[in-house]
C-alpha cells in the first residue's frame, strides 16, 4: 500500500487504482507510486490496447494515414484516454499524463499518469514528470 498526502489528508493509492480499474477499460494499469519516493505524488503506468484505440478512429481516415501518422493519432488518443483518470482522483491534486511508447510487438501504447498536491506547483510537477519518464521502461 502507498499513501499520498494531499493537503492534510492521507489517500490510499491502491484504493484509487481499484476504482480506476473498475471504471476505465485500460489493457492494464499499474501503481508505481512507491517508486517516486515522494509522499505527495501518485503515479500510474497505463497500458492501452492498440486495437481498442483504433476503434475510436474513422476507418476511412485511417486508410489515408501513413504508418507514422497513424501512430501519432493513436498516441494522441492514448493521451486523451489516460487523462480520464483525473475524474477518479481526489480534489486538491494537479495532474500530468503522457503517452511515451508505442510497443508494436505487444500491440500496446504505454502512458504515465502523475498527480501531485497542488501546493507542489506546476514547475515541480514538470520536474517530477521528467524524472519519472526517464526512469520508466
Amino acid at each position: 500500500m502507498s499513501y499520498v498526502m494531499v493537503g492534510n489528508k492521507m489517500i490510499d493509492s491502491e484504493e484509487i487504482l481499484q476504482n480506476i480499474k473498475e471504471q476505465l477499460p485500460f489493457k492494464g494499469i499499474k501503481d508505481i507510486t512507491k517508486g517516486a519516493k515522494r509522499d505527495d505524488t501518485l503515479i500510474f503506468q497505463v497500458y492501452h490496447d492498440v486495437g481498442s484505440l483504433k476503434e475510436f478512429l474513422d476507418v476511412e481516415e485511417m486508410r489515408d494515414l501513413s504508418e507514422e501518422e497513424l501512430i501519432d493519432e493513436l498516441m494522441e488518443l492514448a493521451d486523451e484516454k489516460t487523462s480520464e483518470i483525473e475524474d477518479y482522483i481526489p480534489e486538491g491534486l494537479m495532474t500530468f499524463s503522457y503517452s511515451y511508447y508505442y510497443d508494436e510487438a505487444e500491440n500496446r501504447i504505454k502512458s504515465v499518469f502523475i498527480a501531485v498536491d497542488q501546493e507542489v506547483g506546476e514547475l515541480r510537477l514538470r520536474d517530477i514528470a521528467e524524472r519519472v519518464l526517464r526512469s520508466l521502461d
